[in-house]
């Protein structure tokens, strides 16, 4: 959670420094006045300040009520989920307004500040002259240099996390990159600005005439502005891509570990993965069509391993008969091995890490304190450790689990079908026989793989919704920059409507400049993302998902939900612009 309240500091931080530059840009004049008239670097640099916190002050408040309401809707969207969280309970200590305050004030004060001196640069001969024209400004050898220095230190840090073979290591590494990729991106976008735009708005004046042709221009014209509106919307869909991809390799990693490792006809589980009751086992046994069960049951243990290391893991208790509803790849020893009494096998690599051979003796802290000494009968070879456990793959045989662990309550039943009866009678009769017990469901393979599907879903709208926020306050960014934009070229716009400029074709030209400064930002997110997106497949893929997928339908997805957010961003912009007084146009300075 504080992850993507840092995203929205962030998306916040580009859009305070984008606003004032522009503020700065427009009122060059007058801030020249002011130095005219008297007033020194400072007073000008503190005025410019004390109107950021008044705005900061006004914005936290607004900010901490939006963030309760919000909170209250999250609690209660989690409680359609099934968590037994409730609205009326929610506290609301002191430390959340100040906390809000604190932020709200610190960003948006280290926001302006930049823009604040910039403004005490200003020379009284400013009051002389006409503002600041668009586009001119300082060289950006200087962003040439620091992106390139930072991108490269974010590309070797990302390099590092794909060949690292720790998880810890790797993790650090995918951190440390995504943030110094982020910067660099951040910093170089006003270089990237001319030539990506010039192919995205390439079709533009082929397609809309000379007003495509402007529209291109005028997102061309000043690089550092376009680079900062489309920063923001950047770094949100950035964040959505890696997560997209992410996610698709993990589905795709939990679809292949399935196909691979479950062999029985059905499973017999709980909707929520809790153990259900003993007579619910006893139940399906005796239904019609069954011919093998092979009970699942799991229970909390410490390890001491070889290294020192103390391991609290989960284990599982099987019955002999696991090789005929479970495919297990072995590296060392057999099922036989895994499952006899006083034996566990576990995760080849795990062993290894920690100093586990087969024939090793383990010292294992079961429940209510009791503890064995426990010999690894078995390495297993599986695409993940947890496959039939969590970490380390750990399991033995059901015998071994009652003598040390008694009175648990079954997890899981892998039922086959009795020789003559097709699989369709056969669930039907399981369905029937658990019609009491409305949370236990039968699956098959496929059922299975939606429900892990499912799993990672729940978790997943939670996150797009967190980030939707932040593309929300990026696109009241774009909206914000377009409406400043429009009054910086009040005098411009007024000209072209002199010139016979149609109100409907001024409002094409916003709208289309719109669209392809939020392409550009969505292109740049992208590439970002499926970088990110990769780099975390690298560190899942040591945790035994070792599969790759791109979600191109949701790339495509991304690119023109860009080009709606363009249009909508510029409905406001573009209608206060069509309606502008020709003659006051011409006339404003």
């Amino acid at each position: 959670m504080l992850g993507f309240a840092g995203i929205a500091v962030l998306v916040g931080v580009f859009l305070i420094v984008n606003t004032f530059s522009m503020l700065i840009a427009q009122r060059t004049r007058e801030l020249g006045l002011l130095r005219a008239l008297g007033a020194d670097r400072r007073q000008v640099r503190n005025s410019v300040l004390t109107e950021a916190l008044l705005l900061g002050l006004v914005g936290s408040t607004l900010g901490l009520a939006v963030g309760i309401g919000l909170a209250a809707g999250l609690i209660g969207l989690m409680g359609l989920l099934g968590m037994n969280i409730d609205a009326d309970e929610m506290e609301i200590g002191w430390v959340t307004p100040v906390a809000a305050y604190v932020v709200g004030l610190g960003v948006t004060f280290i926001a302006a500040y930049l823009p604040a001196r910039r403004a005490a640069g200003v020379s009284p001969m400013a009051a002389l002259s006409d503002a600041e024209v668009a586009g001119v400004g300082r060289p950006l050898r200087v962003r040439a240099v620091a992106g390139a220095v930072v991108g490269v230190a974010g590309a070797a840090a990302l390099a590092g996390c794909a060949v690292s073979r720790q998880t810890s290591s790797a993790a650090s590494l995918l951190g440390l990159g995504v943030v110094l990729t982020l910067i660099a991106t951040v910093i170089a976008g006003p270089l990237l600005v001319r030539p990506v735009i010039r192919v995205l708005g390439g079709a533009f004046p082929a397609l809309f005439g000379s007003i495509g042709r402007m529209s291109q221009r005028n997102a061309l014209r000043n690089p550092r502005r376009t680079g900062a509106t489309a920063a923001a919307l950047m770094v949100g869909i950035a964040l959505v891509g890696g997560m997209s991809v992410a996610s698709e390799s993990m589905t795709a990693s939990f679809d292949r570990q399935i196909d691979k490792t479950l062999g029985a006809d059905f499973v017999v589980q709980n909707s929520n993965f809790q153990p259900f009751p003993r007579e619910v086992t006893e139940k399906v046994r005796g239904t019609e069509g069954v011919g093998l069960v092979v009970r699942g049951r799991f229970t909390p243990v410490a390890v001491r391993l070889p290294d020192g290391d103390r391991v609290e893991t989960t284990a599982a208790g099987y019955d002999p008969r696991l090789d005929e509803v479970a495919n297990i790849t072995y590296a060392q020893g057999d099922s036989a091995a895994a499952l006899a009494s006083g034996h566990l096998a576990m995760d080849r690599d795990f062993a290894r890490d920690h100093g586990v051979r087969v024939g090793s003796t383990l010292p294992v802290r079961f429940p209510a304190g009791r503890s064995a000494e426990l010999t690894v009968g078995a390495l297993t070879d599986q695409d993940s450790a947890e496959g039939f456990g969590t970490q380390g793959g750990l399991f033995f045989g059901m015998g071994t689990l009652e003598r040390y662990a008694p009175g648990g309550q079954d997890s899981a039943l892998y039922v086959n079908a009795a020789s003559g009866i097709g699989d369709g009678a056969l669930r039907a009769n399981l369905e029937e026989t658990l019609d009491p017990y409305p949370q236990v469901q039968v699956r098959d393979l496929a059922d299975y793989k939606q429900l892990v599907q499912d799993q990672i879903a729940v978790l997943l709208y939670l996150v797009y919704a967190l980030l939707g926020l932040a593309i929300i306050i990026a696109v009241l960014g774009v909206v914000n920059t377009l409406a400043l934009s429009v009054v910086e070229r009040t005098r411009e716009i007024g000209l072209l409507r002199a010139i016979g400029l149609a109100r409907r074709q001024l409002r094409r030209m916003i709208r289309l400049e719109s669209v392809v400064i939020a392409v550009f930002g969505a292109v740049l997110g992208l590439v970002l993302g499926l970088v990110w997106g990769v780099c975390t497949q690298q560190v899942l893929a040591l945790q035994g998902m070792t599969a790759l997928a791109i979600p191109w339908l949701t790339i495509v997805l991304v690119v023109v939900g860009s080009a709606v957010v363009g249009v909508v961003a510029a409905l406001l912009p573009a209608l206060r612009a069509s309606r502008m007084n020709v003659l006051a146009a011409i006339a404003h300075e």
